[in-house]
């Protein structure tokens, strides 16, 4: 009971209320209604500039027209000043194709879309906005027109709706409400592009023959023309390439129709200091069947640059000594895995060091064949007797004959100290003699001395017209004796002098070598038994003519009074 009660009640309830909504109708003033229909629909189009073709395998940016051509009238009921009063203060515009937008698609067309969705704006009735579309076409488009769709966006007023409380009142009338009706669509629409006849460059097979780290080599490389249309007057050229360097312009094709094969071969040198592939991009040069030059994609091949020769040095030293002349000999081997074709040493004047001849000749390396060359080194007299690194550098030839330098390298050469002697005695001698004095001399120096002459200079009070004596070889650490005449002159004081004393040698390369002087001592002592002196060699001759002249017991007499006999005593 309760039940139905309450479901009675509310429906007595409604049947009021739509009672009073029905009076206040009747009792409400009609208002009267005008319509504008929009039969002029926007008709957006899309074209194409002139020039519409495109090239296989090739990225192309064309520019695009998109246009607003309305074809249509307007039709409305009721005022047209009514409907414009709503149309400005709104802001429309009647025909416009508002918020309009471009997407492009591929469709059956062999490209690549490159552009995305681009924005217009509004076009306005006869308006037109300019845009671009980027694609990239297929490297194997076979050539021929085709047709790329264009999707577009826009919305526009499809119709208004307006009303007026009291439309028999001319002076007063104002749209009380209206509605605007929009419309979106999206409508698709095609460009036309042309893919031309042209020649197709690819790559089919490269090669490298003597191309290595720094050498001038080969470079073959096969190339194929796969596009539509022959190749006349053909140059093919090696374009880009960080590592491989070609030192050859061009090199001619000549005519390659389509689908044919050339195999054609560069110089260049490698740049690379690292074995391995390297991608070498190619280029052709050509002429169309319409006598128009033209280039073709850039297309790339893999081109190996192998090993080199490589070198392993050793050296040792020989008669190398401070101040003097000697020797490196230098032992190259080559590690590598090719040839090293007249192939030389070069040692850099370093330290102190000046080599007599900088570069020596090696010959013809191949992969682990050695050879042994001998430099010859000055070295200066400031030098210390030490280890020195000596930089040395292998030059080799390429195919092209052009030299080829290997990283530098070092060697150590011990440096012996200077070559010298001593004099290890004193010779003696007395004062106005002339005698044979001796000496014993020492090679202090780490080399052997070959044909070795020992020489005294002598000077106040000594002379000598001997002052040279053979020795011969004399190896480090001998000795030997050597033997000069000299003469003392009387008036010299008894004391210690110094000779000069040096040595001439031939070192091991027969060159001329002299010594520094070395001190030679002599010790100059009163004669103990010589000639009598003057006065009394007189006294002699005196006594001889008186043993003549008088009688034996008057010289007697006289000896006793004078005491000669003492005296000679």
């Amino acid at each position: 009971m309760e039940s139905e009660l309450s479901t009675n009640t509310r429906v007595a309830t409604i049947t009021v209320v739509s009672l009073l909504i029905g009076l206040t109708l009747l009792a409400a003033p009609a208002l009267a209604g005008y319509v504008y229909d929009d039969l002029s629909e926007p008709v957006v189009s899309t074209t194409i500039g002139s020039d519409n073709s495109v090239v296989p395998g090739e990225t192309t940016t064309l520019p695009i027209t998109v246009q607003n051509e309305p074809n249509g009238t307007v039709e409305m009921t009721g005022d047209v000043e009514d409907i414009q009063a709503v149309v400005r203060t709104q802001g429309l515009t009647l025909g416009a194709a508002s918020g309009a937008a471009v997407e492009f698609r591929s469709g059956d067309a062999p490209v690549e879309i490159k552009t995305g969705q681009r924005n217009i704006g509004s076009l306005s009735p006869g308006e037109m906005h300019s845009t671009s579309l980027t694609l990239e076409v297929d490297e194997d488009a076979a050539a021929g027109t085709y047709r790329v769709p264009v999707d577009v966006s826009y919305s526009y007023v499809e119709n208004i709706d307006a009303w007026v409380n009291d439309p028999s009142d001319r002076i007063n009338t104002a749209v009380d409400d209206y509605d605007v009706h929009r419309e979106t669509v999206t409508v698709t629409r095609y460009v036309t592009v042309e893919v031309e006849t042209t020649a197709q460059l690819s790559v089919v097979d490269t090669e490298s023959m003597g191309l290595y780290e720094g050498a001038d080599g080969r470079v073959s490389v096969t190339v194929r023309n796969d596009g539509t249309e022959s190749a006349r007057n053909a140059e093919l050229n090696i374009v880009g390439s960080n590592q491989i360097e070609s030192h050859t312009s061009s090199v001619a094709v000549g005519s390659l129709p389509p689908g044919e094969e050339t195999t054609l071969t560069f110089q260049a040198t490698a740049n690379t200091d690292a074995a391995g592939q390297y991608a070498t991009e190619f280029r052709m040069r050509y002429e169309g069947e319409n006598g128009q030059v033209a280039r073709t994609n850039v297309e790339s091949g893999q081109v190996a640059v192998r090993t080199g020769p490589e070198f392993e040095l050793s050296a040792r030293a020989e008669s190398l000594h401070v101040g003097s002349t000697g020797a490196i000999e230098l032992t190259v081997r080559n590690t590598g895995a090719r040839p090293a074709t007249n192939a030389r040493a070069n040692v850099s004047s370093v330290g102190p060091f000046a080599p007599v001849s900088n570069s020596v000749t090696l010959g013809t390396l191949r992969p682990g064949e050695s050879t042994t060359v001998r430099y010859r080194l000055e070295v200066g007299g400031q030098a210390l007797p030490e280890t020195y690194s000596v930089p040395v550098s292998v030059v080799h030839e390429d195919i092209y004959d052009n030299p080829v330098t290997a990283t530098e390298n070092t060697v150590d050469v011990a440096v012996g100290p200077e070559t010298d002697f001593a004099v290890t005695d004193t010779a003696r001698t007395q004062v106005g003699s002339t005698e044979l004095i001796t000496y014993t001399i020492r090679n202090t120096g780490s080399g052997t001395l070959d044909d070795a002459v020992a020489r005294v200079n002598t000077n106040s009070p000594f002379e000598t017209d001997d002052d040279t004596a053979y020795v011969g070889e004399l190896a480090p650490n001998e000795t030997a004796t050597v033997s000069f005449t000299v003469s003392t002159g009387g008036s010299a004081t008894p004391k210690s002098y110094t000779l000069d004393m040096s040595i001439k040698y031939d070192n091991a390369f027969d060159e001329t070598v002299v010594t520094d002087v070395q001190p030679a001592p002599i010790e100059v002592a009163q004669p103990s038994d010589g000639p009598l002196p003057g006065s009394i060699v007189g006294g002699s001759v005196l006594v001889s003519a008186l043993l003549v002249l008088v009688p034996i017991g008057l010289i007697a007499g006289l000896i006793n009074h004078f005491g000669l006999l003492g005296r000679v005593n």
